[in-house]
């Protein structure tokens, strides 16, 4: 299915209490930003903006958006804040991008396969969820896809085992470890996690 075009409509009003009115009509505030140029208020659709999200993996997406008094032009969503309860939309950073500048984002990182570990009784534990690169516009992914297949019992995935190429210039360390795989605990171990009883230490009897 294809994206809605966004259509952004610049706004004067800010301030919180507008901001709620503005979301109970059905319209998410935002800014447009980046470029050199000056930030501009605006609003979106919500219903428009929510279906964009929900058809994709990342929040952190491309998207040409018809701006009031500009055109078309080329947006990162670069931020989205959600209520922290509801989880409803409340606010939403557009970075204005161009064709041949680098822009910073935060890639998801999707694993894949069933490891040898797991099979065998292990746990896989999906440590880093998504990664910072530097990247050209064209070359942004939705998810870089991790195969975990060959870790074994013991075995861990770091940043450097990923392998992008030179279309991206990692923003985080390559040790830094994506996922890793532990083996089963022993019956000792479930035992003691079970029981929760604290150690008992006896007064030593007076000599």
């Amino acid at each position: 299915m294809e994206d809605v075009k966004l259509i952004a409509k610049k706004r004067v009003l800010e301030g919180t209490g507008n901001a709620r009115r503005l979301r109970n009509d059905g319209t998410l505030p935002g800014v447009v930003y980046g470029d050199e140029k000056e930030p501009v208020s605006v609003t979106v659709d919500m219903h428009d903006f929510e279906q964009i999200l929900h058809h994709h993996v990342s929040e952190s997406l491309l998207l040409e958006i018809e701006l009031e008094g500009e055109g078309d032009i080329s947006v990162l969503i670069k931020d989205v804040q959600h209520h922290p309860v509801t989880s409803d939309l409340m606010h939403v950073d557009l970075q204005r991008v161009s064709a041949n500048k680098p822009i910073h984002v935060d890639v998801p990182i999707a694993l894949i396969g069933e490891s040898e570990g797991v099979k065998a009784g292990g746990t896989l534990d999906h440590v880093m969820h998504s990664i910072g690169v530097e990247c050209l516009p064209k070359d942004l992914v939705e998810a870089f896809e991790v195969n975990v297949s060959g870790l074994k019992i013991g075995d861990s995935l770091s940043v450097a085992d990923m392998n992008l190429g030179d279309k991206y210039k990692l923003l985080v360390d390559e040790d830094a470890i994506i996922a890793s795989v532990t083996g089963p605990k022993s019956e000792s171990d479930e035992d003691d996690a079970g029981t929760g009883e604290p150690e008992v230490i006896k007064e030593k009897k007076a000599e």
